[in-house]
């Protein structure tokens, strides 16, 4: 055996070690949208109406207090059934006003990176929302002149299948150690509605979330070891 492959074996060990990691500090609660009053809370074909005090995790500007939750293979407007990206539920954003959901999230230390992913999908064609992450300042509340906007993206997706979003490949975002505020606002929708848009699953928000490479990264880098393995032995 070539005196590198232990070295290699244990690299590799030590990337898959930070993969299965990868999410260990994951912030968001409630990120597919599954749980709430009953389990599921909607049926598969079905959506529903709650007061946000019924979906655990998420807050909302509506006036009206209400999230919009769909059940997996529920029809939309257009385009047929509409499967969950994740699980059997999902949300949408457009639940009966141009709004936002929301969560915030403590205890992140200052200076960590953050990182957050995300499956959106238009529903009657192309939607658009923005996803926001503020650290909320001093008071840890939204507003007052201390707030600093971490990261600031628009998103625009058809309704035809899911798009799965990450800060992979974005610039570092990093806490400065106050609350932080994820966000998902409504921005447009394809019909103009303000109630008909911007189906949201499967999100995620914290320090590890999308920071390690990817199960296919990780696979390039294992051949990429190997290959030098092999041209220290043949040499």
């Amino acid at each position: 055996m070539s005196a590198s492959l232990p070295r290699l074996l244990t690299t590799l060990a030590a990337i898959g070690g930070l993969a299965a990691a990868g999410t260990a500090h994951a912030s968001l609660i409630n990120g597919g949208f599954e749980t709430g009053t009953g389990t599921p809370f909607v049926a598969d074909a079905n959506w529903a109406l709650f007061n946000e005090s019924a979906v655990p995790g998420w807050e909302t500007t509506a006036t009206d207090n209400q999230i919009e939750i769909w059940g997996n293979n529920f029809s939309s407007v257009s385009g047929g059934p509409v499967p969950a990206y994740e699980g059997r539920q999902f949300a949408e954003i457009n639940a009966t006003q141009f709004a936002t959901l929301y969560q915030d999230v403590f205890g992140i230390a200052t200076g960590s990176v953050v990182g957050f992913e995300f499956a959106h999908r238009g529903r009657s064609g192309v939607d658009t929302m923005r996803m926001m992450i503020t650290d909320l300042g001093l008071d840890n509340l939204l507003g007052g002149g201390d707030d600093t906007v971490l990261f600031s993206k628009n998103y625009s997706t058809g309704n035809t299948a899911w798009a799965f979003y990450t800060s992979a490949g974005e610039a570092p975002i990093s806490a400065l150690g106050n609350a932080t505020r994820f966000s998902y606002q409504a921005i447009s929708t394809a019909n103009g509605s303000p109630s008909v848009g911007n189906f949201i699953d499967a999100a995620d928000f914290g320090v590890g979330v999308q920071a390690v490479p990817e199960p296919a990264s990780i696979a390039l880098i294992a051949l990429g070891l190997a290959g030098l393995g092999l041209r220290r032995k043949r040499a």
